[in-house]
């Protein structure tokens, strides 16, 4: 399997490490990645405290994932969409929710469904994989629309054993929809290592 090799712009305290920025990222926005990145592992871990002393309902944590969640969502223009499964708060909450909203959602409350106004944020996927066939028919639409928009949709490695995940993709091919299919694996699928969830060396 390629071995993969971790990249770091800022230490633990924020400070600037000693190597050349590469032209495309700015010193401003390296600070905005880390702000947010602080900023979601500090809610993710006030909802794990919430949850644990009963003022929260379920909440399904996503420590460990916010450089993809955030580094994605940032990368998203205005207009497009986001398909989130219910461990991606830190991509909604960069695209543009609040934090109120998604305590609300964990709370059972339909307002934690509504988005602000003007952004296309999805309500977060509990069924495993079902989002990939909303966000496949989202990017078609705007495709048949002729606009530029697009659709990021997230998903752990449990969703592609789904049916729903077959067939996301192979509508997404076949119709070229402008979808990004973001597989987030953290090598379990719930309490599945992965092993013993695929027969493949890797999803990819």
């Amino acid at each position: 399997m390629e071995q993969f090799q971790m990249i770091r712009y800022l230490d633990g305290n924020g400070n600037l490490l000693n190597f050349e920025i590469p032209k495309a990222l700015s010193l401003d926005f390296i600070k905005e990645l880390y702000e947010r990145l602080t900023l979601v592992r500090a809610f993710d871990r006030k909802a794990i405290s919430l949850q644990r002393q009963g003022r929260l309902g379920t909440y399904a944590p996503f420590e460990g994932q916010e450089a993809a969640q955030v580094g994605s969502a940032l990368a998203l223009q205005p207009n497009d969409w986001l398909f989130p499964t219910y461990r991606d708060h830190a991509a909604s909450i960069t695209f543009g929710h609040s934090l109120k909203t998604i305590l609300l959602y964990w709370n059972g409350r339909v307002e934690g469904c509504v988005p602000p106004e003007g952004k296309k944020i999805f309500p977060p996927a509990v069924p495993i994989a079902t989002q990939l066939l909303h966000a496949t028919g989202a990017a078609m639409a705007e495709k048949r629309k002729g606009t530029n928009n697009a659709a990021i949709v997230y998903f752990g490695d449990g969703a592609t054993s789904e049916g729903d995940f077959h067939e996301g993709l192979n509508f997404a091919s076949v119709f070229k929809a402008p979808v990004v299919f973001f597989n987030q694996n953290n090598q379990y699928a719930i309490s599945v290592p992965i092993e013993k969830q695929m027969n493949s060396e890797t999803i990819a």
